[in-house]
């Protein structure tokens, strides 16, 4: 009879195993509906990737604060620019215009090319607005390509995993995947939970309760 429990405990297993490894490489999981909605262009159910880190932070500080996605954030910043450069071009040039340099390109611009926050941090570290917008996009770039390796060395090593046929190395592989989709739907990293203080709690219990 043990015997059976055994080989019944490792059927079921395997075939956990082989329906969620089947569930992660159909493409199901890059198909989650999120639950993020952008207060400008009123989209819903978004996934975290398309938010920013800091917007992501602010709604788990304040889960009433409102959200703007990345496209619309990026939208909303290149009018600015725009809007900045047509001032520009519309005021007289003047002998007296006080010019900053950008710590970035090192252009001794106008005031009108930085903004407040910008020049508030002083020649040191003030940025021009086309240097920050630049910035941002590399930032962000290197992100969504630092996701897609990962998803995809995670797939790979899913595919590794079927070959050997190790059950365990599947399950590893399965939840690693999952793990990464499952980031870029919520924006929360996956939290490994630790076992060793609650082993020794539960100890310490069974010991006090010996007393």
């Amino acid at each position: 009879r043990g015997a059976d429990l055994v080989r019944r405990r490792r059927r079921r297993r395997g075939l956990a195993a082989k329906s969620t490894e089947k569930g992660v490489l159909s493409g199901g999981m890059a198909a989650w509906a999120g639950n993020f909605d952008c207060a400008s262009c009123g989209r819903q159910r978004l996934i975290g990737a398309e938010f920013s880190k800091n917007m992501l932070e602010k709604k788990r500080k304040d889960p009433k604060a409102t959200l703007r996605c990345k496209q619309c954030v990026e939208s909303a910043a290149a009018a600015e620019r725009e809007q900045a450069a047509k001032r520009q071009a519309e005021r007289a040039p003047a002998a007296d215009d006080e010019k900053h340099t950008c710590s970035a390109c090192k252009a001794a611009l106008p005031t009108s090319a930085f903004n407040r926050t910008q020049l508030s941090k002083g020649p040191e570290k003030q940025r021009c607005q086309q240097c920050v917008a630049a910035s941002e996009q590399e930032s962000q770039a290197a992100v969504e390509e630092r996701q897609r390796k990962a998803l995809s060395e995670a797939k790979t090593a899913m595919q590794r995993a079927e070959a050997s046929g190790s059950v365990a190395e599947k399950l590893a592989t399965s939840a690693a995947h999952a793990a990464l989709e499952a980031e870029r739907v919520t924006g929360l990293k996956p939290v490994v939970l630790g076992r060793g203080r609650t082993r020794g709690a539960s100890r310490r219990g069974r010991g006090a309760g010996a007393r």
